[in-house]
């Protein structure tokens, strides 16, 4: 019986004595640049930002938030048509609904039917955070990475979801548990798509922008404390505002940029996500935006570091009153304190296996603790329930 495997092409020189390797080490190299750039006015006539990265004359596939009043796509095929680009204009649905991986490969499915060129064509995905995480998503996936663009629309987007590398969208019942790290091209910020947002979105979007002053900043603390009901009102489009937001950006990518890819899990941007996704997941009037479920956790945390001795008195009162001038829930819904904990744990599994939780130890600073207890989640939602305004 011929052996086949022993079968040697002819012209072939084995040397026996050679040895094979067995292990080989491979080093892959993950930098991310990109911009993050203020264009205001993003559709001006001498503005180019939108048309970089990609052939003009060309074409782009821009998908746009249905949230955002139909002027704007009259004004974007004017503002593409005037550089010579077509363009397709996809609307989808925004808010959390839209995170899920149908729409995911609905999108896919858009970018194949266009024949979305893999380098020159430059994918624009203008909207809310969902919109943003769920097209850089699929942008990431097909044909193993797209560039695209990120415009944000809402102060939420603008100050958190646009300006990092992370996509995701939600899966059951977990928020985010599919995504991937895959950085825009650029980020194109313009403060005009704040002026038509009802004022329960700009709460929400502080929201966020007190996280990072909670956790972070005492200055931007500061700061939205002398301004918070002109925040409010002015929508941003003060000089007093766009130095709020350059703060609250510049806050943010300093505590992102050493760490893109989360390979330190400590992360202070994680203060106000540990007990927020129960709240997000509620529906109906009880149904609340990201911001705001990020405050409510702000309390939730702030009340335990007080409970342990670390966060004083004083900062927990400055945090209420912070909160309530900012349109921010502080009272808080039929929730168990159960719920709260599925919560802690569920995070703790995204924390590779510790808990991980940043506390405030004082306005513009935390630390982080890895032995909470469940009778300390029912005792702080039992006082904040009591008394929201300790």
């Amino acid at each position: 019986m011929d052996d086949k495997s022993s079968v040697v092409p002819a012209g072939t020189t084995v040397h026996s004595a050679t040895p094979l390797p067995r292990h080989w080490r491979v080093s892959a190299d993950r930098r991310q640049t990109y911009d993050v750039l203020v264009a205001e006015p993003l559709l001006g006539g001498l503005n180019h930002a939108l048309l970089r990265g990609g052939s003009v004359p060309g074409r782009r596939l821009v998908v746009i938030d249905g949230g955002i009043p139909a002027a704007w796509r009259v004004r974007i095929r004017a503002y593409f048509k005037s550089h010579g680009v077509v363009i397709r204009l996809v609307v989808v649905p925004g808010g959390e609904a839209f995170k899920n991986t149908d729409s995911v490969l609905q999108l896919i499915q858009a970018f194949d039917d266009f024949e979305l060129d893999r380098r020159n064509e430059p994918l624009i995905a203008i909207g809310g955070g969902a919109v943003l995480d769920t097209v850089g998503l699929a942008a990431s996936l097909y044909r193993r990475g797209v560039p695209y663009i990120r415009v944000p629309s809402t102060l939420l987007a603008y100050v958190d979801a646009s300006i990092g590398i992370k996509t995701g969208v939600n899966f059951g019942s977990s928020k985010n548990l599919i995504g991937t790290f895959a950085a825009p091209l650029s980020v194109l910020l313009d403060r005009a798509f704040l002026r038509s947002l009802p004022h329960r979105e700009i709460s929400s979007g502080l929201g966020e922008i007190l996280k990072l002053a909670l956790a972070c900043d005492g200055e931007l603390f500061a700061a939205l404390e002398e301004g918070a009901d002109q925040f409010r009102s002015a929508q941003f489009s003060d000089e007093g505002g766009f130095r709020l937001l350059a703060q609250a950006i510049s806050v943010m990518l300093g505590e992102l940029e050493p760490d893109m890819f989360e390979d330190n899990l400590y992360r202070s941007v994680d203060l106000g996500h540990t007990f927020s996704q129960p709240f997000e997941l509620l529906v109906g009037p009880a149904a609340m935006r990201h911001g705001e479920a990020v405050a409510l956790d702000l309390h939730l945390s702030a009340i335990i570091s007080h409970n342990r001795g670390i966060l004083d008195t004083a900062s927990l009162r400055r945090l209420a009153c912070l909160t309530r001038r900012l349109g921010l829930p502080t009272t808080f819904p039929e929730i168990q304190a159960e719920s709260l904990w599925r919560s802690v744990t569920e995070r703790t599994r995204h924390r590779a296996g510790r808990q991980r939780i940043p506390l405030p130890t004082r306005v513009g600073g935390h630390t982080f603790i890895d032995d909470l207890r469940p009778d300390e989640v029912a005792e702080a939602l039992s006082i904040l329930r009591a008394s929201p305004s300790v």
